[in-house]
C-alpha cells in the first residue's frame, strides 16, 4: 500500500475501486479503502465483476462512476476486473462514445481508422494486480462480452494503458495456491504465444 501514497500526494479526493466478489468478500478491497480513507479520500467499491466481464456489468459500473464522479479509478484483481475497469473508465470519461466503434477486429493498434478518445481528463487509472496471467495492468487492451449476443469486443489503444500499475507480492501470498499456479501458467502461455 505504500504505492497508494501517490494517489494521496496527487491530491485525489474520490476513488472508485473496481474488483470482483471474491476479492471483495475476502478483504482485499478493504486493504486499499483503509489506506485511502485514512488519508481523507472518499471511496466507493464496485465488486460485481465476473470472469469475462459483460457489457451489462460494465455499464452498471459506469453508471456508478457517473454518479460518484471519481478522480481516480483503481482496478483490483486479475484480467477481468482490469478489463472491466478500463471499459468503465472509457464510458465514464466519454459517455457519448459508441462502444462498438472502439472495438478492433484483426487490426494493427497503430493503424486504426477510428480515433480513440483522450483518456485521463476526469480520472486517472491505477491497476493493482493480484495475478500475473494476462498482464492487463500494463497493457493497452481490454475485452468485454455482449451478454445479449455473446460477441466479444476487443478494445486496443495505448490510451487504455493504466497510468500506474501496483504489483504487491503480499496480495499473491494470500491467494489460494491453485489460483497463483494458474496465473503463472497463463503468463507462460501468453509469453509462448508472443
Amino acid at each position: 500500500p505504500i504505492a497508494l501514497d501517490e494517489v494521496i500526494t496527487d491530491g485525489h479526493k474520490r476513488a472508485l475501486i473496481v474488483t470482483d466478489r471474491f476479492l471483495f468478500n475476502n478483504g482485499y478491497a478493504d486493504q486499499i479503502t483503509s489506506v485511502l480513507k485514512a488519508a481523507g479520500v472518499e471511496t466507493e467499491v464496485f465488486f460485481e465483476v465476473e470472469a469475462d466481464p459483460t457489457l451489462s456489468v460494465v455499464r452498471k459500473g459506469a453508471e456508478l462512476a457517473n454518479s460518484f464522479k471519481p478522480d481516480v479509478i483503481i482496478a483490483l484483481g486479475g484480467g477481468s476486473p482490469m478489463d472491466a475497469a478500463k471499459i468503465m473508465w472509457v464510458m465514464y470519461e466519454h459517455p457519448e462514445t459508441h462502444f462498438e466503434e472502439l472495438a478492433l477486429r484483426f487490426m494493427d493498434i497503430r493503424k486504426r481508422i477510428y480515433k480513440f478518445p483522450k483518456m485521463g481528463v476526469k480520472a486517472k487509472m491505477i491497476a493493482v494486480t493480484t495475478t500475473s496471467g494476462t498482464g492487463s495492468e500494463v497493457t493497452p487492451f481490454a475485452v468485454v462480452t455482449d451478454d445479449a449476443t455473446g460477441q466479444k469486443y476487443p478494445l486496443a489503444d495505448y490510451a487504455l494503458t493504466p497510468d500506474m500499475a501496483i504489483v504487491d507480492a503480499n496480495l499473491v501470498m494470500d491467494m489460494p495456491k491453485s489460483l497463483c499456479a494458474f496465473g503463472g501458467l497463463d503468463a507462460v502461455t501468453h509469453a509462448l504465444e508472443a
